[in-house]
């Protein structure tokens, strides 16, 4: 993924969830951006809200995913 096939959200969230997030994310072997990402998405196409090509979706969460899992790993090795 390249810088223009993103776009920075910023979102306010409450400090007393953010270890439940953090806590979820690594339940699932993944960063919180991609925790995040993928229950977002998981939310839309299971109440429909919008139309989502599901195998590009998956590609590039994989792709994600991935990425993050090394990520996590170089960073738990130090």
């Amino acid at each position: 993924m390249t810088q223009k096939d993103t776009v920075r959200l910023t979102v306010d969230f409450p400090v007393s969830l953010h270890v439940f997030l953090k806590m979820a994310a690594a339940k699932e072997g993944v960063s919180m951006r991609a925790y995040i990402i993928e229950s977002l998405m998981y939310k839309m196409e299971r109440e429909d809200k919008v139309d989502l090509d599901k195998e590009a979706f998956r590609r590039e969460l994989a792709k994600m995913t991935k990425k993050d899992a090394k990520l996590m790993k170089d960073l738990s090795d130090k």
